[in-house]
């Protein structure tokens, strides 16, 4: 037992990444590009960097933008508007039928989250 304990414990540590400026890098949202990812960044000389697994989140959310950032026109269905999306965004958990959740956040804007 004491073996799975003093695992856990180091497990729970997380090791400290010293920047060449001597500053220690810190876990921070971070504008790459034209959108908004974790990074480590050194509070000291402002160095940023990724972690293998930030990395991988980042290279993600780039293909993800690739898909859905453009101009797209409103549709009429029905007696409702509606958008159309790419089938690539299935990849993301995105199909028919999957609900979704809008939120306003300006007067000429508005997200759509996939819920669940």
């Amino acid at each position: 037992m004491n073996f799975e304990r003093e695992k856990s414990n180091k497990m729970a540590k997380q090791r400290k990444l010293r920047c060449d400026c001597g500053g220690f890098l810190a876990e921070q949202k971070t504008v790459f590009g034209s959108f908004e990812t974790d990074a480590m960044a050194c509070p000291k000389c402002s160095f940023t960097t990724l972690t293998k697994e930030q990395a991988e989140r980042y290279a993600r959310l780039k293909q993800l933008h690739s898909i859905i950032d453009s101009e797209r026109r409103i549709i009429k269905i029905g007696n409702s508007m509606g958008l159309t999306l790419p089938d690539k965004l299935q990849e993301f958990g995105a199909k028919v039928g999957k609900k979704v959740r809008t939120e306003a956040l300006g007067p000429n804007s508005f997200k759509v989250e996939l819920v669940g």
